[in-house]
């Protein structure tokens, strides 16, 4: 199923190629995903619910056109009752057996983050008094829109797109999604990629939880090539949760990546910048704080969505790291994912970390 919009461009000329319009497939409109312990997995030819709620599976069949250049994922959010910030993803599924989901690796299309409680709290008295005077308001929703041109080989014919949310709320979330696509009239001929999804550790289907045993050890995975094949790509995202001071979600950890046993990529995913999401936060919890400035003690307020965090704030989307693996013969490789200083769960903190993983030749 599929309803489409269209928008006529003007045309734009270059050397090769030229825009004709832009198309719009949207997904899901007002989707509600939200926990029900009680839900009764809904399933149809077109539609799945599983996860007590928590996920929302649709068959949906793309354009048919061998000229889109570019595509984009939007995605739409605003809080229905959760005040909470949950991870989330919206992926695609492209070999998929609905019977044996847990043996499904999704190719992540966007993974973004819930601010708490954008648009349902905002004119509780109580949440008022707390708005920082640097915003103007609160806002009533937030968009993300992330450029997945490089991901277009699959995106085609009929498949089966994914929409999670971690939410333990009864209420949780109404989410819009949709793919933009500008379409050319191509005078070169582009050549195809493959896309491998190699991992996905997020915990989205029933019976997973959230992975720990980085602490132990590395995750690997191989693949194989049929032919040599010039700049291969691996795109990887990661973000490190559980909570309190001491959790991996706010504490810098080293990832790793390794190609065929040999380090390729170190770094250390943080985001600082968390508190320039604060007018999407409005049921953040706010501590008060003391400083000093120039011998006089200072009262400041900080939101718990304003810190710091391993790879993503409260409202934000997760960008890919690109790894350029350069040129790889035919035959068997491996890629090696590992974050030495990872934590177990323990008692005091719920350690563990979303990672998925790509390779595109």
């Amino acid at each position: 199923m599929r309803v489409l919009f269209f928008t006529v461009f003007l045309i734009v000329s270059c050397s090769q190629d030229e825009v004709i319009e832009e198309q719009t497939l949207k997904v899901f409109e007002e989707q509600k995903i939200r926990f029900d312990s009680g839900l009764i997995n809904n399933e149809n030819e077109i539609t799945r619910t599983i996860g007590s709620g928590r996920v929302v599976l649709k068959k949906i069949e793309f354009p048919v056109t061998g000229n889109f250049h570019r595509a984009n994922a939007i995605i739409t959010l605003k809080s229905i009752g959760d005040p909470w910030d949950k991870s989330g993803s919206f992926f695609i599924l492209p070999e998929a057996d609905l019977d044996n989901l847990n043996e499904v690796t999704s190719l992540e299309l966007l993974r973004f983050i819930t601010p708490f409680g954008v648009g349902h709290f905002n004119n509780k008295e109580n949440i008022q008094k707390l708005k920082p005077s640097y915003i103007p308001r609160w806002e009533d929703d937030i968009t993300w829109e992330e450029d997945i041109s490089h991901l277009l080989p699959v995106l085609k014919d009929q498949v089966w797109v994914g929409l999670y949310i971690d939410t333990w709320s009864n209420q949780g979330w109404s989410v819009d999604v949709s793919f933009k696509f500008d379409e050319y009239y191509t005078k070169t001929n582009k050549p195809l990629k493959t896309i491998f999804p190699l991992l996905n550790t997020t915990p989205m289907f029933p019976g997973q939880s959230g992975y720990d045993k980085f602490a132990s050890e590395p995750i690997t995975k191989k693949f194989k090539l049929a032919k040599d094949h010039e700049n291969v790509r691996l795109y990887y995202l990661t973000t490190g949760h559980g909570g309190h001071s001491g959790g991996d979600e706010f504490v810098k950890r080293l990832n790793v990546i390794s190609l065929n046993d040999k380090v390729i990529k170190k770094f250390i995913p943080w985001r600082d910048d968390c508190a320039s999401f604060r007018r999407f936060n409005p049921s953040s919890g706010v501590w008060t704080t003391e400083a000093e400035w120039k011998g006089v003690i200072i009262e400041e307020r900080i939101a718990s969505s304003d810190y710091s965090r391993s790879g993503w704030c409260p409202g934000s989307k997760v960008t890919p790291e690109i790894i350029e693996l350069g040129k790889l013969l035919k035959g068997e490789h491996s890629i090696s994912i590992s974050i030495p200083e990872a934590q177990i769960t323990t008692e005091e903190f719920f350690n563990f970390w979303n990672v998925s993983a790509y390779i595109i030749y």
